[in-house]
Formats: C-alpha cells, structure tokens, sequence
C-alpha cells in the first residue's frame, strides 16, 4: 500500500537489521510460544504487532497507529518522525475534494454492501419454522 524505506514496528531501518513478517511473527508465537519468542525478537516490535491490528483487519487502527508513531503517542507531539502520515492526509483530501462525486459513489457503495451482508446475517440468523404434517 504505502510505498518508500520500511522501518520496523519499532522504528528502525528495516534494510538495516534483520526482520521478519507480522505473518511469520504470529506463526513462530504459536509455533515457539511467548517465551521463546521473547528471546528471538524485539519486544517492542512484539508488542505493537500484537497491539496494532492491519489495514486488512480495521484501516482505522493502522491509520491510529501512523498517528501514534509520528506525533509521538497521544497528546505529546514529535517532529523528529517527520510528517508523511499529515502529507498523505492532506493529498487525499485534495483528491476528494477534486473528485467529490466519485468518493461519495464509493463510500455510498461500501455502505450499501455492508447494510446488504447485515440483512442477509440476520436472515441466515432467524429460526426457521418447523415443517409441517400434511400441510397443517
């Protein structure tokens, strides 16, 4: 999704230490248990994974935690961690902005795929009436 220099959940230069994927991460968790990967891995990098859920599981915490990183944790603003995150964030406004009508198609459209699935849970979630003997 984001494209330029990795850096780790701990904020390193991922082309400068050795790392691993969240997915591998989580297997080697369950493989190795909490312990043993206590030793292999940075606890930093331990913690925010498993705190932190991915833009695939809820874009909003992906985008909270960009926000907690590059201002520092809440309420206590840095600009040592640069400004990419406010960057991006004022480009796609302008993109909205420039392109308004599609944004609210697209948004309109989520919205009304997600109304559509909940009807359709509900549905599937109903009790079903017995059936009946010789049509009584």
């Amino acid at each position: 999704m984001r494209r330029g220099a990795a850096i780790t959940e701990c904020g390193y230069d991922a082309s400068k230490v050795k790392t691993l994927t969240r997915a591998d991460f989580f297997q080697r968790l369950k493989d190795y248990g909490q312990q043993r990967m206590a030793m292999l891995t940075c606890m930093t990098c331990a913690d925010t994974a498993r705190r932190w859920k991915t833009w695939d599981e809820d874009p909003r915490m992906a985008i909270q935690r960009e926000i907690d990183w590059e201002r520092g944790g809440s309420y206590r603003g840095r600009e040592d961690r640069g400004q990419r995150l406010k960057d991006e964030l004022l480009a796609i406004a302008s993109l909205i902005e420039t392109h308004q009508e599609e944004f609210i198609a697209a948004v309109t459209g989520i919205e009304q795929r997600r109304e559509w699935n909940e009807r359709k849970a509900a549905r599937a979630e109903r009790p079903k009436a017995p059936p009946t003997i010789g049509g009584l």
